[in-house]
């Protein structure tokens, strides 16, 4: 068994990056695949508070200071997910060389069916490090100019890394970027929108709460979207999801405002 090794990226800060990569691994484990989070960010680690994993003794930071084994810092997460979190610590930062983490990923490929790993924002060695031993590299980004700006660069960084960017997640949308926007996204980008997760009030208290919100609200439309796209990832076909049961009937209450400008679009003249 060898992994599949998704690295999860974005240009700029405020994506929800880290949560999507939150959901997403620990989606995949609740459809029973053997799977591995990698917090790879490691000057702003923020999954072990995500998880209340915040005091780990021994973490990823130590494994690449080459003081600790890498079975020590892996934790058990939500939906038998395995998790191996940076420690919170400037102090972790200092000592972790980053030049390690193609090593670490290596060791751990043959025993998951799965690898998510959550890099820092922007360009740096561990990030680089994070796409060049993935198969995928996927682009968390929120519907603003910045973001999608950011994004591009971070596609460029990738190809010369000999990676390409298989898909965006268009993430924190509102009600304006339906699917025309998504359709000039696509276009303008020339990448694949995979998935259009909007702003979502459950997300805080998820964080506050300290699980994901595939486990805490399953029928919220966030987690239903999350387990859709885990399921395409394993090559599993999802039942609809029943109406009712918590999740409320929106699909002829919204009212689609179409024809919404890309943030970076121009007037023709």
């Amino acid at each position: 068994m060898a992994a599949k090794i998704y690295t999860i990226t974005s240009g700029k800060g405020g994506t929800g990056k880290s949560i999507f990569a939150v959901n997403l691994a620990a989606a995949l484990a609740g459809l029973a695949k053997k799977t591995l989070l990698i917090d790879a960010d490691l000057c702003m680690a923020d999954i072990g508070l995500m998880l209340g994993m915040e005091n780990s003794k021994i973490t990823l930071h130590e494994v690449l200071a080459d003081e600790a084994n890498v079975a020590d810092a892996l934790y058990d997460g939500p939906n038998g997910l395995r998790v191996l979190p940076c420690s919170i610590s400037l102090e972790g930062f200092k000592k972790a060389d980053p030049s390690r983490i193609k090593d670490v990923i290596s060791e751990l490929t043959p025993n998951f069916e799965f690898i998510i790993i959550d890099t820092s924002t922007g360009i740096n060695s561990a990030t680089a490090a994070s796409i060049e031993v993935c198969d995928e590299v996927l682009l968390v980004l929120t519907p603003d100019i910045t973001s999608i700006a950011d994004g591009s660069k971070m596609r460029a960084f990738a190809a010369l890394l000999g990676k390409e960017v298989t898909g965006v997640i268009l993430n924190r949308t509102m009600p304006v970027h339906d699917e025309t926007y998504r359709e000039k996204l696509m276009i303008s980008l020339d990448l694949k929108v995979l998935e259009v997760l909007p702003e979502d009030v459950s997300i805080p208290d998820c964080i506050a709460g300290k699980s994901p919100v595939v486990t805490k609200y399953p029928y919220c439309e966030v987690a239903i979207a999350m387990n859709k796209l885990a399921a395409l990832f394993s090559g599993i076909k999802m039942p609809e999801p029943e109406e009712g049961k918590g999740q409320k009937k929106q699909k002829n209450k919204k009212k689609r405002i179409t024809g919404a400008k890309l943030p970076f679009s121009q007037s023709k003249k």
